[in-house]
C-alpha cells in the first residue's frame, strides 16, 4: 500500500501550476470569478471547521492558519521547510505563492505523521482535504494582510479559534462546489437584468422559490442583497 506521504507528493506534483503563473499583479476579478471565490470560501471555512474539531479534542484554544496541524499533536516535530519542499516538489519553484508553499509543507508533515499510525492523526486524517482541494482548483490570489487571510472571497481571521463553536459541516464535493458557482452566476445574471430595467423574475436554484433583490444605498454607494424568499436559503450581497 502506498504511503500517505508518497500520495501527498504525487498530489502536489499534479497541481496545475499554470493557473498560478503571473497573477500577483492582477485584480481579483481577473484571476477568478465571484462564483469561484465563493466556492473557495466554502473550502476555507470547512478547513477552519476541521481544525476547530481537532483543537477541541486536544484542548487547545487556537492555531494560526500558517501552523502545521502535526505540531498541534507533536509540538517538537521538526517541520518540513520551504527549501526541502522545493527539492521534493520542484514544480512549485515556478509559483511565487508563499501561502501555497506553506500549506503544502504542512500537508506533507501531516502525511508523515499519518504514516507513523498516530491514532489522533488517523482520527482526523482528512483535515487538509479542503485546503488541498482549494489549491488544486486554482485558489486565486490569497495572502496574509495584517491579521487576516484575504482574497477575492473576502477575509478570514488568521487565527483559528475554538471560540467559533461547533459548526455544521460544509459539503465540499465537486458537485456541491460547482452548484455554489452556478448559484452566484445565476444571481449575477438576475442583478444585471434588474439594473437594465428588466422585470423578469428569477427563481432560486436551491429550492425553486422566488429570488428577491433588495437595493441598499449608503455613502459609499449602492449595494444589493439577493436572497431567496425561503428562510435560511440563498442569501448573498453584491456590489
Amino acid at each position: 500500500m502506498e504511503s500517505y506521504y508518497k500520495k501527498a507528493i504525487n498530489r502536489i506534483h499534479n497541481i496545475n501550476i499554470e493557473q498560478y503563473l503571473n497573477i500577483a499583479n492582477k485584480r481579483y476579478e481577473e484571476v477568478r470569478s465571484r462564483g469561484e471565490y465563493t466556492a473557495d470560501a466554502t473550502l476555507i471555512a470547512e478547513y477552519y471547521r476541521r481544525v476547530v474539531v481537532l483543537l477541541q479534542f486536544m484542548s487547545k484554544d487556537s492555531a494560526s492558519i500558517l501552523m502545521g496541524m502535526s505540531k498541534v499533536i507533536h509540538p517538537h516535530n521538526e517541520p518540513i521547510d520551504i527549501d526541502r519542499l522545493l527539492d521534493i516538489c520542484p514544480n512549485l519553484k515556478e509559483i511565487d505563492f508563499m501561502i501555497l508553499r506553506i500549506i503544502c509543507c504542512n500537508y506533507l508533515q501531516w502525511c508523515s505523521l499519518l504514516d507513523t499510525g498516530n491514532p489522533i492523526a488517523m482520527k482526523y486524517h482528512d483535515i487538509y482535504e479542503p485546503m488541498m482541494k482549494l489549491i488544486e482548483r486554482g485558489g486565486g490570489r490569497i495572502s496574509i494582510h495584517h491579521h487576516e487571510l484575504v482574497g477575492g472571497f473576502g477575509a478570514f481571521s488568521r487565527s483559528i479559534s475554538t471560540s467559533r463553536g461547533d459548526m455544521e459541516e460544509f459539503d465540499i464535493s465537486d458537485r456541491a462546489l460547482e452548484r455554489r458557482i452556478k448559484e452566484v452566476e445565476h444571481a449575477e445574471a438576475y442583478l444585471k437584468a434588474y439594473k437594465l430595467g428588466a422585470s423578469d423574475t428569477y427563481t432560486c436554484l436551491r429550492c425553486g422559490n422566488k429570488l428577491i433583490i433588495q437595493e441598499n444605498k449608503e455613502r459609499c454607494g449602492v449595494w444589493y442583497k439577493i436572497k431567496c424568499e425561503t428562510k435560511h436559503c440563498y442569501d448573498q450581497n453584491f456590489h
